[in-house]
């Protein structure tokens, strides 16, 4: 299990080097410029704690599965809340757009996040019966 979570470790950190990296590439004037990514921290924390508390309080979750989602949280609540931030300074798409946009987006990494604590259940589980718990 080490080598896969610090795999998952690597790949979510890569992605976050990589989001905080991107640069505009266009050289035409913004008329209003994104807010930067920390001023997100306070929203990203809370969602983060929010979920690791959540899933501490449910009996007979393996570390495994806390920290995953904890991790995922992160990198998800920073993800949406850039998508929001730049779409709110683009003119591309009208307010209503932008809404549903958001709202599909937080239901489709909504369900990878089940779906990654169950994979991740499940690899603890195997884990588990090759250790013989």
């Amino acid at each position: 299990m080490g080598p896969a979570l610090l795999l998952a470790a690597l790949v979510a950190l890569s992605l976050l080097v990589f989001g905080m990296t991107m640069r505009r590439t266009d050289l035409r004037p913004v008329e209003r410029p994104a807010p930067p990514l920390r001023k997100a921290l306070p929203w990203v924390a809370g969602a983060t704690l929010t979920i690791g508390v959540v899933l501490l309080l449910v009996p007979g979750v393996p570390a495994i599965v806390v920290v995953g989602l904890v991790a995922y949280t992160g990198v998800a609540a920073a993800g949406i809340w850039r998508m929001a931030s730049l779409d709110r300074v683009s003119s591309w798409m009208v307010p209503s757009q932008r809404t549903a946009r958001i709202g599909l987006t937080t239901v489709a990494l909504t369900w990878l996040g089940i779906v990654l604590g169950m994979l991740l259940r499940i690899a603890d589980m195997v884990a588990g019966a090759m250790d013989g718990r």
